[in-house]
Order: C-alpha cells, then structure tokens, then sequence
C-alpha cells in the first residue's frame, strides 16, 4: 500500500513539475528584482522577515512600520511566514524561499485534490480538472508569493480529501481508520481555518452534513460520526484561540492591521457598486472568456441532477457552494479590491467538479459518446485556460502591463538599501519614507524601521508623523516630497542618493 502512494506520489510531482515548467509558473520564484507588488504582499513578507530579524516568537508578529516605537500587529495566524523565518533562519534571508513554501503548501493541496478526484472519476478527467482549475490566473500569480490564502487553499484542499477518506462512504472503497489520517485532517483544517477565517465555511460544511446526517429522511450516510465531530470540534481551538489573542494585540499594540472584522456595508449604493467593482475586475481573473460562465453555470447543475449523485456528496456541494456565495454577499467589500480573497472559495468549484463527475460516471455505456464528448470539452478548456493563464502570469510580471502592480520598481531599492547600509544607516535607525501607497512597501524593500507618508496625507497628518516618531532620517522617492517636508524640519541635510531616492539626515 505504501509503496502504491508513494509511486503516484512521484507520478504527480513529475508530472506537476512538468506542467507547472510549461506555464511559466517556476519562473517567478526569485522576483526580487523585478518587484514585490501589492501592498498586502509587503505587508505578509515583513511578518516574516521581523520573525527573522527580532527572534522567531509566534505570539508576536510584526511589521516594518512601527513608528519606531512597536510594529506588533493583529493579523490572522502568521504560519507561513512564520515557518519562512525559520527557513530564513536555517539558510539565510531570500525571500525566493518564501514563494516555494507557498508553492509547496499549494502543491500539496492539489495533490489531495488529485486523490480526491480519482476517488470518484478516471485518472485523466481528474487530471484535466486539476490543470484547469491550476491554470486560473489568480491561483497561477498567488501560488508562488506571500498571500497566506494560498497556503490556506492548499491546507483545505488536504482536509478534504481526508475528509471524504475518513467518514465518507465510497461505493467499493473502504474508509480508513489510521490515527495518522485523523491527526492530519484535524491539522490541516485546524491550520486553514487558523491561517484564513474565510477556511471556516469548510468547517461549517462538514459540519453542517454531520448535523444532517442526524436527520434519516435525507439518507446521509458517514461513518464513525463520533470521531467526526471530537476531530471538528477540537479543530476549532487554535483557531479561536489564535483570534481572541489576536484581538488582544489589536487592543494593546497596532490597532487591526489586518481586518479581522466583518465590514457591512449599511449603504445600498455603495453595496451595489462594490458588487459591480468586483464583477467588473475579477471573475475573468478567476477563469477565462465562456469558461467563467459555464463553471458559474455548473454551480446550480447539482440542484438538477440530485438523483445522479450520492446524498453525502450532494449536501456537501449544496452547502458548501451556499456558504461561499453567503460569504462573498457579507465580505464584498474585501472582495472588490482584493482579487486573492476568491482563492479559499475555489473548494466549492473542485467540489462541484466532483459532484457533476460522480454523476457522469453514471451514464450508460451504450451513451460512449457522450463521455468522450465531455473529455473533448475539457482538453478544450484547458487549452484555453493554459494560453490564458500563462499569459496573464508573464503580464503581472510585466513592468507597464494593465495587471503589473508594483507600486515601487524592487531594483532600485535594493541598490539604494546596499548603499545606505554601507553608511551604517539600518533598521537601528528611526526612518520617515514616502511617497509609499501602503505600509510596508518601501520600509519592507529597504528593511528599515519607521513611519511612511502617503500622497493623500495632510498636513495635520504629516505633523502627526513627524511629532509621533521624531525621525533620525527621511527617505523620499519623489521631488516634490522632498519640498513638502523640508519646512518640518530645522535639519535638512542630503546624505546619500540613488536615482531619484534620496537620503537626508533631519531633526526637529
């Protein structure tokens, strides 16, 4: 038996490899020099580099932009960058190792996905499924960076599999019972849900079919339901535990950093248009052209082929599909700006795949072609997908392109850091740096410690920062910042410059 997972195990990595080669997806490990991106990643990267720099305490993590006072923030349970700083730690800092953890955790998911699917369907439909979903243009960009929804994804994806392992009925396959398989499911939910609130709809949906499976006219059938739901209910300890600590650093430190609130959107106009914001911007990032209708299509295909598919397996779908749509009407807000959050959701799609495939298999073999037909269908798909994919990808990576989104070009900051450290200026120093559109970005990329000043600030603003921190420097990226802060200064004097970055030493 061992030695049967192990050769598909490998099976899956080569081919994996070999895949994930042709769509460009290993060619951005290593992005240093190109650029970071979004804020947010800047944001996740500097947890994981002041883990490495302040000592590896999980208890309190932190950010580049401390105000050179405390930079510890309230933020959803920080394991990936946290198990970053350790490889940091065992090596050195790069955070190309960042982005194959990330990749590791991903890949480890669509391996169970993989098993999951081969459960119910042949071995090259499943594989065709799993391309295409691999090849989604956010899924593709985040699986190689710092956003933890993509770890998260991986580890749901996992809990899944052992899901349906554990207490799911298979029409010839018996369930196992290891205390390994339990120990990992109740792991890899645990660590999603902790890592990504958004992994609790997955929680709630195995949850919730152990709670229907109570009820004998739905016919649900799950096995050793005891051990179910001591393994759900102790799942949820690091989680809860992990939110009430983080709340108590919101309160005591950095107020929530990171949202861990829900934002309700009160104003029906406002809720409208970030509905349109978000219908606009991010269905075809998720899949391309007719493909995002049809999958969006297939959504509700299982409310009308219920006969075709076990009870387990269709409630499981029904609720878990009802939860993310619950999900995205309450979180909207996120959603509109913040293409990466649809990435926890996507078990809903490969759980729907699964669904609708059960019930293909059911169809008669004098209907052969029907079958090939349906094979047919997603060779074409996953044709269009991979162009498109892969296209995408390389345009995110494009300085220029609609969809290229760095906010500073890395280079030139990694240059100007060398240079300044070389004059003995590190994160000893207190630092004030703008123009920077988010927190951690310039702060992050040049690792200083300080406060950054955004376009948008005013004067009032401005004064704050500067009486809050009492910079020993400031680094400006823009002329015309550099002349808006001179007259908060009595000191003012230029001591290195690269480009158009410029150090001063400054006083008040």
């Amino acid at each position: 038996m061992i030695k049967k997972q192990l050769i598909s195990f490998i099976k899956f990595s080569v081919i994996w490899c070999l895949f994930n080669a042709l769509i460009g997806g290993f060619n951005h490990f290593n992005e240093r020099p190109k650029g970071v991106h979004q804020g947010a990643q800047c944001d996740r990267a500097s947890i994981a580099l002041n883990y490495y720099h302040n000592g590896l305490n999980l208890l309190y993590p932190e950010v580049h932009e401390n105000r050179c006072k405390d930079g510890i923030v309230s933020c959803e349970f920080p394991l990936s960058n946290y198990l970053t700083a350790v490889v940091y730690k065992c090596l050195k800092y790069d955070e190309k190792y960042f982005r194959i953890l990330t990749f590791l955790f991903v890949s480890i998911g669509m391996y169970a996905l993989l098993l999951l699917l081969t459960l119910y369907i042949k071995t090259l439909a499943a594989y065709l499924l799993l391309f295409i979903l691999n090849t989604s243009p956010i899924l593709l960009f985040y699986a190689s960076n710092f956003i933890p929804d993509a770890s998260a994804l991986g580890l749901s994806l996992a809990a899944w599999y052992l899901f349906f392992r554990l207490y799911i009925p298979h029409p010839y396959l018996p369930n196992v019972k290891k205390l390994g398989y339990v120990l990992f499911f109740i792991l890899s939910i645990t660590l999603a849900m902790a890592s990504k609130t958004t992994c609790f709809i997955h929680w709630m949906t195995m949850m919730g079919v152990y709670i229907l499976s109570h009820f004998k006219a739905l016919k649900i059938e799950l096995t050793n339901k005891k051990l179910l739901l001591s393994s759900l209910l102790f799942a949820l300890i690091l989680p809860i535990a992990w939110q009430l600590w983080a709340r108590h650093l919101g309160k005591t430190h950095n107020s929530e950093f990171f949202i861990l609130h829900i934002p309700l959107i009160t104003d029906k106009a406002v809720y409208q248009n970030a509905w349109n914001v978000y219908i606009g911007n991010w269905p075809q990032e998720t899949f391309t052209g007719p493909l995002q209708y049809v999958i969006g299509v297939l959504l509700f295909l299982p409310f009308f082929i219920k006969k075709y598919i076990s009870n387990a397996l269709w409630y499981i779908t029904v609720l878990n599909t009802l939860g993310c749509f619950v999900f995205m009407a309450i979180m909207i807000n996120q959603f509109m700006y913040h293409d990466y959050y649809i990435l926890c959701l996507l078990p809903a799609v490969a759980l729907n795949w699964l669904a609708i495939a059960s019930a293909a298999t059911k169809i008669k073999s004098n209907f052969w072609w029907v079958k090939i037909g349906i094979l047919g269908l997603l060779i074409i798909a996953l044709r269009v997908q991979f162009n498109y994919g892969r296209n995408n990808l390389e345009s995110r990576y494009t300085p220029g392109t609609y969809w290229e989104q760095s906010q500073q070009k890395t280079i030139d900051y990694t240059l100007f850091k060398n240079k300044i450290n070389g004059l003995g200026i590190s994160r000893k120093n207190c630092v004030l740096v703008g123009y920077d559109g988010a927190p951690n970005n310039v702060l992050y990329l040049l690792d200083l410690n300080g406060r950054r000043i955004n376009k948008d600030f005013n004067i009032d603003q401005i004064n704050e920062a500067v009486n809050e921190i009492r910079p020993q420097y400031l680094i400006s990226n823009d002329s015309l910042f550099t002349l808006k802060m001179q007259p908060f200064f009595k000191e003012f004097k230029l001591v290195s410059q690269e480009k158009y970055l410029s150090l001063y030493k400054v006083s008040n």
